[in-house]
Protein backbone atom coordinates (compact mmCIF):
# COMPACT_ATOMS: atom_id res chain seq x y z
CA UNK A 1 0.00 0.00 0.00
CA UNK A 2 1.00 3.19 -1.18
CA UNK A 3 2.25 6.29 1.80
CA UNK A 4 -0.72 8.19 -0.40
CA UNK A 5 -3.17 5.79 0.21
CA UNK A 6 -2.24 5.06 4.17
CA UNK A 7 -2.49 9.29 4.47
CA UNK A 8 -6.18 9.16 2.91
CA UNK A 9 -6.87 6.15 4.74
CA UNK A 10 -6.20 8.21 8.30
CA UNK A 11 -7.51 11.08 7.19
CA UNK A 12 -10.74 9.72 6.38
CA UNK A 13 -10.57 7.97 9.56
CA UNK A 14 -10.39 11.06 11.33
CA UNK A 15 -13.11 12.58 9.29
CA UNK A 16 -15.68 9.82 10.61
CA UNK A 17 -14.33 9.83 14.06
CA UNK A 18 -14.62 13.46 14.51
CA UNK A 19 -18.80 13.25 12.82
CA UNK A 20 -19.13 10.16 15.37
CA UNK A 21 -18.50 12.62 18.26
CA UNK A 22 -20.83 15.14 16.08
CA UNK A 23 -23.54 12.86 16.12
CA UNK A 24 -23.00 11.98 19.80
CA UNK A 25 -22.60 15.45 20.88
CA UNK A 26 -26.59 16.27 19.09
CA UNK A 27 -27.88 13.19 20.51
CA UNK A 28 -27.20 14.68 23.85
CA UNK A 29 -28.47 17.89 23.04
CA UNK A 30 -31.69 16.35 21.22
CA UNK A 31 -32.57 14.79 24.91
CA UNK A 32 -31.99 17.88 26.46
CA UNK A 33 -33.45 20.08 24.41
CA UNK A 34 -36.10 17.40 23.85
CA UNK A 35 -36.36 18.48 20.23
CA UNK A 36 -34.76 17.16 16.76
CA UNK A 37 -33.02 20.53 15.53
CA UNK A 38 -29.72 19.62 16.77
CA UNK A 39 -30.20 16.12 14.42
CA UNK A 40 -30.29 19.32 11.73
CA UNK A 41 -26.74 20.27 11.77
CA UNK A 42 -25.24 16.70 10.92
CA UNK A 43 -28.08 15.72 8.33
CA UNK A 44 -26.62 19.23 6.88
CA UNK A 45 -23.06 18.24 6.55
CA UNK A 46 -24.00 15.13 4.99
CA UNK A 47 -26.30 17.10 2.21
CA UNK A 48 -23.30 19.36 1.58
CA UNK A 49 -21.04 16.79 1.50
CA UNK A 50 -23.05 14.82 -1.02
CA UNK A 51 -23.76 17.87 -2.95
CA UNK A 52 -19.92 18.81 -2.91
CA UNK A 53 -18.93 15.13 -4.38
CA UNK A 54 -22.07 15.50 -7.19
CA UNK A 55 -24.08 19.07 -7.58
CA UNK A 56 -26.34 17.32 -9.72
CA UNK A 57 -27.75 15.63 -6.79
CA UNK A 58 -29.27 19.13 -5.66
CA UNK A 59 -30.70 19.38 -8.58
CA UNK A 60 -32.67 16.39 -8.26
CA UNK A 61 -33.41 16.77 -4.91
CA UNK A 62 -35.57 20.06 -6.07
CA UNK A 63 -38.07 17.64 -8.24
CA UNK A 64 -38.24 16.00 -4.99
CA UNK A 65 -39.30 18.30 -2.78
CA UNK A 66 -41.33 20.84 -5.36
CA UNK A 67 -44.42 19.07 -4.82
CA UNK A 68 -44.42 19.12 -0.77
CA UNK A 69 -42.30 23.11 -0.36
CA UNK A 70 -44.98 25.23 1.62
CA UNK A 71 -44.78 28.80 0.83
CA UNK A 72 -44.13 31.03 4.35
CA UNK A 73 -44.29 34.37 4.95
CA UNK A 74 -42.68 36.27 7.32
CA UNK A 75 -44.56 39.31 7.79
CA UNK A 76 -42.33 40.79 10.58
CA UNK A 77 -39.63 40.83 7.59
CA UNK A 78 -41.62 41.53 4.62
CA UNK A 79 -40.79 38.21 2.83
CA UNK A 80 -42.48 35.45 1.17
CA UNK A 81 -41.27 32.51 0.16
CA UNK A 82 -41.49 28.80 -0.49
CA UNK A 83 -39.53 26.48 1.45
CA UNK A 84 -37.30 24.30 0.97
CA UNK A 85 -37.52 24.72 -2.91
CA UNK A 86 -36.99 28.77 -2.79
CA UNK A 87 -33.43 28.18 -0.53
CA UNK A 88 -32.51 25.25 -2.68
CA UNK A 89 -32.83 27.39 -5.88
CA UNK A 90 -30.69 29.61 -4.56
CA UNK A 91 -27.98 27.41 -3.55
CA UNK A 92 -28.39 25.43 -6.98
CA UNK A 93 -28.45 28.76 -8.72
CA UNK A 94 -24.73 29.64 -7.30
CA UNK A 95 -23.55 26.78 -7.95
CA UNK A 96 -24.50 27.58 -11.51
CA UNK A 97 -22.80 30.81 -11.68
CA UNK A 98 -19.79 28.72 -9.96
CA UNK A 99 -20.01 26.20 -12.71
CA UNK A 100 -20.05 28.56 -15.06
CA UNK A 101 -17.28 30.31 -13.83
CA UNK A 102 -14.62 27.88 -13.51
CA UNK A 103 -15.28 26.47 -16.84
CA UNK A 104 -15.14 30.23 -18.35
CA UNK A 105 -18.89 29.93 -19.32
CA UNK A 106 -18.30 27.32 -21.70
CA UNK A 107 -21.33 26.38 -23.45
CA UNK A 108 -21.62 24.59 -26.90
CA UNK A 109 -21.76 26.91 -29.44
CA UNK A 110 -24.88 25.62 -30.55
CA UNK A 111 -26.78 26.10 -27.90
CA UNK A 112 -25.94 29.79 -27.22
CA UNK A 113 -26.66 30.74 -30.73
CA UNK A 114 -29.92 28.33 -30.88
CA UNK A 115 -32.97 30.91 -30.65
CA UNK A 116 -34.33 29.47 -27.81
CA UNK A 117 -31.32 30.65 -25.75
CA UNK A 118 -30.98 33.87 -27.45
CA UNK A 119 -34.90 34.96 -27.05
CA UNK A 120 -34.56 34.02 -23.20
CA UNK A 121 -31.59 36.35 -23.09
CA UNK A 122 -33.16 39.21 -24.89
CA UNK A 123 -36.29 38.24 -22.74
CA UNK A 124 -34.10 38.53 -19.22
CA UNK A 125 -32.57 42.02 -20.47
CA UNK A 126 -35.69 43.82 -21.37
CA UNK A 127 -37.06 42.86 -17.65
CA UNK A 128 -33.71 44.37 -16.18
CA UNK A 129 -34.41 47.51 -18.05
CA UNK A 130 -37.69 47.63 -16.98
CA UNK A 131 -36.59 46.99 -13.85
CA UNK A 132 -34.23 50.00 -14.16
CA UNK A 133 -37.17 52.19 -15.03
CA UNK A 134 -39.57 50.82 -12.61
CA UNK A 135 -42.18 52.97 -10.76
CA UNK A 136 -41.39 50.21 -7.51
CA UNK A 137 -37.76 49.75 -8.02
CA UNK A 138 -37.29 47.47 -5.07
CA UNK A 139 -40.51 45.44 -6.13
CA UNK A 140 -38.40 44.97 -9.59
CA UNK A 141 -34.77 43.82 -8.52
CA UNK A 142 -36.99 40.95 -6.22
CA UNK A 143 -38.96 40.05 -9.34
CA UNK A 144 -35.51 39.93 -11.44
CA UNK A 145 -33.26 38.66 -9.41
CA UNK A 146 -36.24 35.65 -8.61
CA UNK A 147 -36.71 35.31 -12.77
CA UNK A 148 -32.35 34.30 -12.41
CA UNK A 149 -33.03 31.91 -9.93
CA UNK A 150 -35.31 30.01 -12.46
CA UNK A 151 -33.45 30.53 -15.17
CA UNK A 152 -30.12 29.54 -14.40
CA UNK A 153 -30.75 26.42 -12.30
CA UNK A 154 -33.47 25.01 -14.49
CA UNK A 155 -32.38 26.25 -18.02
CA UNK A 156 -28.88 27.01 -18.27
CA UNK A 157 -27.34 24.11 -15.76
CA UNK A 158 -29.24 21.21 -17.58
CA UNK A 159 -27.61 22.67 -20.73
CA UNK A 160 -23.90 22.17 -19.02
CA UNK A 161 -24.15 18.69 -17.94
CA UNK A 162 -26.64 16.83 -19.66
CA UNK A 163 -25.24 14.42 -21.68
CA UNK A 164 -27.63 11.80 -22.30
CA UNK A 165 -32.05 12.09 -22.44
CA UNK A 166 -31.67 9.80 -18.81
CA UNK A 167 -30.65 12.86 -17.01
CA UNK A 168 -33.50 14.64 -18.28
CA UNK A 169 -35.65 11.82 -17.81
CA UNK A 170 -34.87 11.47 -14.40
CA UNK A 171 -36.20 14.37 -13.36
CA UNK A 172 -39.77 14.15 -14.59
CA UNK A 173 -39.79 10.22 -12.90
CA UNK A 174 -38.54 11.73 -9.78
CA UNK A 175 -41.13 14.69 -10.19
CA UNK A 176 -44.14 12.07 -10.76
CA UNK A 177 -43.27 9.57 -7.79
CA UNK A 178 -43.28 12.10 -5.22
CA UNK A 179 -46.04 14.43 -6.99
CA UNK A 180 -48.01 10.62 -7.12
CA UNK A 181 -47.83 10.85 -3.43
CA UNK A 182 -49.16 14.62 -3.02
CA UNK A 183 -51.90 13.70 -5.21
CA UNK A 184 -52.98 10.52 -3.49
CA UNK A 185 -52.98 12.33 0.03
CA UNK A 186 -54.90 15.31 -1.39
CA UNK A 187 -57.55 13.12 -3.09
CA UNK A 188 -57.75 10.43 0.17
CA UNK A 189 -58.64 14.21 2.34
CA UNK A 190 -61.18 14.94 0.02
CA UNK A 191 -62.81 12.10 -0.50
CA UNK A 192 -63.27 12.22 3.18
CA UNK A 193 -64.94 15.47 2.89
CA UNK A 194 -67.03 13.71 -0.01
CA UNK A 195 -64.75 15.58 -2.74
CA UNK A 196 -67.11 18.85 -2.54
CA UNK A 197 -66.28 22.00 -4.17
CA UNK A 198 -65.92 24.08 -1.43
CA UNK A 199 -63.46 21.84 0.41
CA UNK A 200 -61.51 21.21 -3.07
CA UNK A 201 -59.47 25.18 -1.33
CA UNK A 202 -58.56 23.56 1.86
CA UNK A 203 -57.36 20.06 1.26
CA UNK A 204 -54.29 20.55 -1.04
CA UNK A 205 -52.59 22.51 2.10
CA UNK A 206 -50.35 23.00 3.42
CA UNK A 207 -48.22 22.06 0.29
CA UNK A 208 -50.36 24.47 -2.35
CA UNK A 209 -50.88 27.90 -1.70
CA UNK A 210 -54.64 26.65 -3.61
CA UNK A 211 -55.90 24.16 -5.57
CA UNK A 212 -54.92 26.14 -8.80
CA UNK A 213 -50.94 25.44 -8.22
CA UNK A 214 -52.18 22.07 -7.50
CA UNK A 215 -53.58 21.19 -10.31
CA UNK A 216 -51.25 23.60 -12.32
CA UNK A 217 -48.23 21.26 -10.99
CA UNK A 218 -50.15 18.11 -11.65
CA UNK A 219 -51.23 18.86 -15.54
CA UNK A 220 -47.75 19.97 -16.93
CA UNK A 221 -46.33 17.05 -15.53
CA UNK A 222 -49.31 14.82 -17.09
CA UNK A 223 -47.69 14.66 -20.44
CA UNK A 224 -44.44 13.31 -18.99
CA UNK A 225 -46.33 10.55 -17.28
CA UNK A 226 -48.03 9.58 -20.90
CA UNK A 227 -44.69 9.53 -22.21
CA UNK A 228 -43.37 7.10 -19.53
CA UNK A 229 -46.26 5.06 -20.26
CA UNK A 230 -45.41 5.13 -23.94
CA UNK A 231 -41.48 4.32 -23.24
CA UNK A 232 -42.66 1.26 -21.03
CA UNK A 233 -44.56 -0.31 -24.16
CA UNK A 234 -41.80 0.24 -26.43
CA UNK A 235 -39.36 -1.25 -23.63
CA UNK A 236 -41.68 -4.09 -23.01
CA UNK A 237 -42.10 -2.98 -19.40
CA UNK A 238 -45.85 -3.37 -17.40
CA UNK A 239 -47.58 -0.61 -17.54
CA UNK A 240 -50.30 -1.46 -15.01
CA UNK A 241 -48.53 1.06 -12.27
CA UNK A 242 -47.87 3.88 -14.95
CA UNK A 243 -51.86 3.49 -16.03
CA UNK A 244 -52.54 3.64 -12.39
CA UNK A 245 -50.29 6.75 -11.75
CA UNK A 246 -51.95 8.26 -14.80
CA UNK A 247 -55.23 7.82 -14.06
CA UNK A 248 -55.03 9.50 -10.36
CA UNK A 249 -53.14 12.11 -12.10
CA UNK A 250 -56.12 13.17 -13.90
CA UNK A 251 -58.35 12.28 -11.26
CA UNK A 252 -56.65 14.92 -9.43
CA UNK A 253 -56.69 17.02 -11.68
CA UNK A 254 -60.73 16.69 -11.86
CA UNK A 255 -61.31 17.15 -8.48
CA UNK A 256 -59.03 20.18 -8.20
CA UNK A 257 -62.40 21.80 -9.64
CA UNK A 258 -59.51 24.12 -11.49
CA UNK A 259 -61.30 25.26 -14.96
CA UNK A 260 -57.81 25.90 -16.83
CA UNK A 261 -56.40 23.18 -15.89
CA UNK A 262 -58.98 20.45 -16.83
CA UNK A 263 -58.94 23.26 -20.45
CA UNK A 264 -55.52 22.83 -20.59
CA UNK A 265 -55.97 18.72 -20.56
CA UNK A 266 -58.26 18.89 -23.74
CA UNK A 267 -56.40 21.18 -25.79
CA UNK A 268 -53.19 19.27 -24.94
CA UNK A 269 -54.97 16.45 -27.15
CA UNK A 270 -55.89 18.75 -29.81
CA UNK A 271 -52.35 20.18 -29.67
CA UNK A 272 -50.73 16.60 -30.02
CA UNK A 273 -52.60 16.29 -33.32
CA UNK A 274 -51.36 19.53 -34.61
CA UNK A 275 -47.44 18.89 -33.29
CA UNK A 276 -47.92 15.40 -34.93
CA UNK A 277 -49.50 16.89 -38.28
CA UNK A 278 -46.90 20.15 -38.54
CA UNK A 279 -49.80 22.70 -38.44
CA UNK A 280 -48.21 24.66 -35.23
CA UNK A 281 -47.26 27.61 -37.39
CA UNK A 282 -50.69 27.53 -38.79
CA UNK A 283 -52.32 27.20 -35.66
CA UNK A 284 -49.97 30.13 -34.26
CA UNK A 285 -51.04 32.35 -37.27
CA UNK A 286 -55.13 31.54 -36.43
CA UNK A 287 -54.83 31.66 -32.68
CA UNK A 288 -53.11 35.20 -33.11
CA UNK A 289 -55.53 36.16 -35.88
CA UNK A 290 -59.31 35.70 -33.27
CA UNK A 291 -56.71 37.52 -30.30
CA UNK A 292 -56.39 40.38 -32.74
CA UNK A 293 -59.79 40.23 -34.24
CA UNK A 294 -61.30 40.13 -30.42
CA UNK A 295 -58.93 43.10 -29.01
CA UNK A 296 -60.46 45.14 -32.09
CA UNK A 297 -64.00 44.25 -31.37
CA UNK A 298 -63.89 44.61 -27.71
CA UNK A 299 -62.03 48.14 -28.40
CA UNK A 300 -64.87 49.92 -30.83
CA UNK A 301 -66.89 51.77 -29.91
CA UNK A 302 -65.81 50.51 -26.14
CA UNK A 303 -67.61 47.40 -26.77
CA UNK A 304 -66.02 45.80 -23.72
CA UNK A 305 -68.18 47.75 -21.70
CA UNK A 306 -71.05 45.72 -22.45
CA UNK A 307 -69.95 43.22 -20.43
CA UNK A 308 -69.58 44.94 -16.79
CA UNK A 309 -70.95 42.36 -14.20
CA UNK A 310 -74.60 42.58 -12.54
CA UNK A 311 -72.94 43.37 -9.11
CA UNK A 312 -75.88 41.73 -7.05
CA UNK A 313 -75.54 38.54 -8.94
CA UNK A 314 -71.70 38.49 -9.20
CA UNK A 315 -71.22 36.21 -6.40
CA UNK A 316 -69.37 33.24 -4.78
CA UNK A 317 -70.73 29.59 -6.07
CA UNK A 318 -70.06 26.50 -4.10
CA UNK A 319 -71.08 23.61 -6.96
CA UNK A 320 -68.44 23.25 -9.45
CA UNK A 321 -72.05 22.40 -12.04
CA UNK A 322 -73.11 25.87 -10.91
CA UNK A 323 -69.70 27.54 -11.97
CA UNK A 324 -69.18 26.32 -14.61
CA UNK A 325 -72.94 27.87 -15.68
CA UNK A 326 -71.98 31.05 -13.74
CA UNK A 327 -68.79 31.33 -15.49
CA UNK A 328 -70.44 31.19 -19.05
CA UNK A 329 -73.29 34.04 -18.02
CA UNK A 330 -70.75 36.52 -16.48
CA UNK A 331 -72.13 35.49 -13.10
CA UNK A 332 -69.14 33.86 -11.29
CA UNK A 333 -67.13 35.91 -9.00
CA UNK A 334 -63.55 34.50 -9.92
CA UNK A 335 -64.03 34.94 -13.50
CA UNK A 336 -65.18 38.57 -13.44
CA UNK A 337 -62.51 40.02 -10.46
CA UNK A 338 -60.02 38.68 -13.87
CA UNK A 339 -62.27 41.47 -15.96
CA UNK A 340 -62.37 43.81 -13.30
CA UNK A 341 -58.20 43.82 -13.12
CA UNK A 342 -57.96 42.69 -17.30
CA UNK A 343 -60.07 46.45 -17.47
CA UNK A 344 -57.50 48.37 -15.31
CA UNK A 345 -54.72 46.54 -16.92
CA UNK A 346 -55.53 48.17 -20.28
CA UNK A 347 -55.90 51.32 -18.80
CA UNK A 348 -52.42 50.85 -17.23
CA UNK A 349 -51.20 49.69 -20.95
CA UNK A 350 -52.66 53.03 -22.16
CA UNK A 351 -50.30 55.07 -19.80
CA UNK A 352 -47.21 53.28 -20.14
CA UNK A 353 -47.65 51.94 -23.28
CA UNK A 354 -43.42 51.09 -24.20
CA UNK A 355 -41.73 50.45 -20.82
CA UNK A 356 -44.61 49.51 -18.76
CA UNK A 357 -44.68 49.92 -15.08
CA UNK A 358 -41.94 47.50 -13.89
CA UNK A 359 -41.97 43.81 -12.91
CA UNK A 360 -44.14 42.45 -10.37
CA UNK A 361 -45.64 46.27 -9.90
CA UNK A 362 -49.48 45.54 -10.85
CA UNK A 363 -50.54 45.30 -7.67
CA UNK A 364 -48.82 48.41 -6.36
CA UNK A 365 -50.65 50.19 -9.49
CA UNK A 366 -53.64 48.97 -10.53
CA UNK A 367 -56.44 50.35 -8.40
CA UNK A 368 -55.89 53.73 -9.57
CA UNK A 369 -56.95 52.80 -13.10
CA UNK A 370 -59.54 50.14 -12.12
CA UNK A 371 -63.17 50.68 -13.16
CA UNK A 372 -65.67 51.06 -10.76
CA UNK A 373 -68.57 49.63 -13.21
CA UNK A 374 -66.21 46.33 -13.19
CA UNK A 375 -66.31 45.99 -9.78
CA UNK A 376 -67.40 42.92 -7.49
CA UNK A 377 -67.37 41.74 -3.67
CA UNK A 378 -63.65 40.97 -3.45
CA UNK A 379 -62.32 43.62 -5.67
CA UNK A 380 -60.62 44.79 -2.27
CA UNK A 381 -58.12 41.94 -2.71
CA UNK A 382 -56.78 41.49 0.65
CA UNK A 383 -54.57 38.34 -0.77
CA UNK A 384 -52.64 40.78 -2.96
CA UNK A 385 -53.02 38.42 -6.32
CA UNK A 386 -52.46 40.04 -9.47
CA UNK A 387 -53.82 40.09 -13.18
CA UNK A 388 -54.72 36.73 -13.46
CA UNK A 389 -53.31 36.38 -16.95
CA UNK A 390 -49.93 36.23 -17.45
CA UNK A 391 -49.79 37.46 -21.22
CA UNK A 392 -51.22 40.68 -20.45
CA UNK A 393 -49.30 41.28 -17.22
CA UNK A 394 -46.24 41.02 -18.96
CA UNK A 395 -47.26 44.26 -21.36
CA UNK A 396 -48.52 45.92 -18.44
CA UNK A 397 -44.92 45.42 -16.56
CA UNK A 398 -42.63 45.03 -18.94
CA UNK A 399 -44.58 47.37 -21.86
CA UNK A 400 -45.21 46.21 -25.19
CA UNK A 401 -41.67 45.78 -26.15
CA UNK A 402 -41.13 43.30 -23.25
CA UNK A 403 -45.18 41.66 -24.72
CA UNK A 404 -43.55 41.14 -27.96
CA UNK A 405 -40.20 39.56 -27.11
CA UNK A 406 -42.64 37.28 -24.71
CA UNK A 407 -44.74 36.21 -27.19
CA UNK A 408 -41.73 35.80 -29.92
CA UNK A 409 -40.09 33.25 -27.37
CA UNK A 410 -43.42 31.37 -26.81
CA UNK A 411 -44.13 30.95 -30.72
CA UNK A 412 -40.36 30.25 -30.84
CA UNK A 413 -40.63 27.17 -28.34
CA UNK A 414 -43.58 25.57 -29.90
CA UNK A 415 -42.05 25.80 -33.60
CA UNK A 416 -38.32 24.50 -32.97
CA UNK A 417 -40.66 21.48 -30.53
CA UNK A 418 -42.42 20.79 -33.34
CA UNK A 419 -38.85 20.79 -35.60
CA UNK A 420 -37.16 18.47 -32.90
CA UNK A 421 -39.63 16.62 -32.53
CA UNK A 422 -39.84 15.54 -36.51
CA UNK A 423 -36.24 15.00 -36.84
CA UNK A 424 -35.86 12.90 -34.18
CA UNK A 425 -35.44 9.24 -35.12
CA UNK A 426 -35.86 7.63 -31.73
CA UNK A 427 -39.47 6.92 -30.61
CA UNK A 428 -38.56 7.15 -27.03
CA UNK A 429 -37.18 10.82 -27.33
CA UNK A 430 -39.94 11.73 -29.38
CA UNK A 431 -41.97 11.06 -26.33
CA UNK A 432 -40.05 13.24 -24.47
CA UNK A 433 -40.14 16.09 -26.96
CA UNK A 434 -43.60 15.48 -27.51
CA UNK A 435 -44.41 15.55 -23.72
CA UNK A 436 -42.43 19.03 -23.38
CA UNK A 437 -43.83 20.75 -26.13
CA UNK A 438 -47.20 20.30 -24.70
CA UNK A 439 -45.86 21.15 -21.07
CA UNK A 440 -45.60 24.14 -23.01
CA UNK A 441 -49.29 24.76 -24.47
CA UNK A 442 -50.39 23.50 -21.20
CA UNK A 443 -48.90 25.93 -19.20
CA UNK A 444 -49.75 28.85 -22.02
CA UNK A 445 -53.46 28.09 -21.66
CA UNK A 446 -53.28 27.72 -17.88
CA UNK A 447 -51.58 31.46 -18.19
CA UNK A 448 -54.64 32.97 -19.64
CA UNK A 449 -56.45 33.25 -16.67
CA UNK A 450 -53.34 32.74 -14.35
CA UNK A 451 -50.12 34.51 -13.39
CA UNK A 452 -47.88 31.11 -12.54
CA UNK A 453 -44.84 31.08 -14.24
CA UNK A 454 -43.38 33.24 -11.38
CA UNK A 455 -44.23 30.57 -8.94
CA UNK A 456 -42.45 27.38 -8.02
CA UNK A 457 -44.63 24.95 -9.07
CA UNK A 458 -44.81 25.84 -12.74
CA UNK A 459 -41.82 27.95 -13.20
CA UNK A 460 -38.96 25.52 -12.97
CA UNK A 461 -40.83 23.01 -15.97
CA UNK A 462 -41.18 26.25 -18.55
CA UNK A 463 -37.31 26.77 -18.42
CA UNK A 464 -36.57 23.19 -18.38
CA UNK A 465 -38.50 22.56 -20.76
CA UNK A 466 -36.73 24.90 -23.11
CA UNK A 467 -33.49 23.27 -22.11
CA UNK A 468 -35.23 19.69 -22.96
CA UNK A 469 -35.82 21.10 -26.77
CA UNK A 470 -32.52 22.63 -26.82
CA UNK A 471 -30.78 19.23 -26.22
CA UNK A 472 -32.57 17.13 -28.83
CA UNK A 473 -31.84 20.36 -30.93
CA UNK A 474 -28.41 20.22 -30.00
CA UNK A 475 -28.58 15.87 -30.71
CA UNK A 476 -29.84 15.54 -33.61
CA UNK A 477 -28.68 18.34 -35.50
CA UNK A 478 -24.96 16.61 -34.20
CA UNK A 479 -26.55 13.24 -35.77
CA UNK A 480 -27.67 14.83 -39.32
CA UNK A 481 -24.19 16.30 -39.24
CA UNK A 482 -22.71 12.76 -38.93
CA UNK A 483 -24.63 11.59 -41.52
CA UNK A 484 -23.55 14.39 -43.51
CA UNK A 485 -19.53 13.48 -43.02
Amino acid sequence: MSNESIILGIHNHKIFKGFLGLLVFCTLASIYTESYLPYLLPTGIIGIGLIYDDYRRLFYLIFAVLPFSVEMYFEGAGLGTDLPSEPLMLLLTGITIGTLLTRQFSLKTHYVTHPIFLMIVLHVFWIFVTTINSSFLLISIKLFLAKLWYILPFFILPLIFVRHNYDLEKAYRILYKFLFVAILIVLVRHALLDFSFAASYEVVRPFFRNHVNYAAISVVCLPFVWAFMRINSLRKVSNKLMIFVFMTFITGIYFSYTRAAILSMVIAIGAWYIISFRKVKHALFVSSFIALVGIIYLSWDNKYMDFAPNFERTITHTEFDNLIEATYKLEDISSMERVYRWMAGIEMIKDRFWFGFGPGTFYSNYKAYSISRFQTYVSDNPDQSGIHNYFLMTWVEQGFIGFILFIALCFILLIEGERVYHICTDREDKYIIMASTLGFIIIFAMCLINDLIETDKVGPFFFFNAAIIMFFSWKYSNASKSNIE
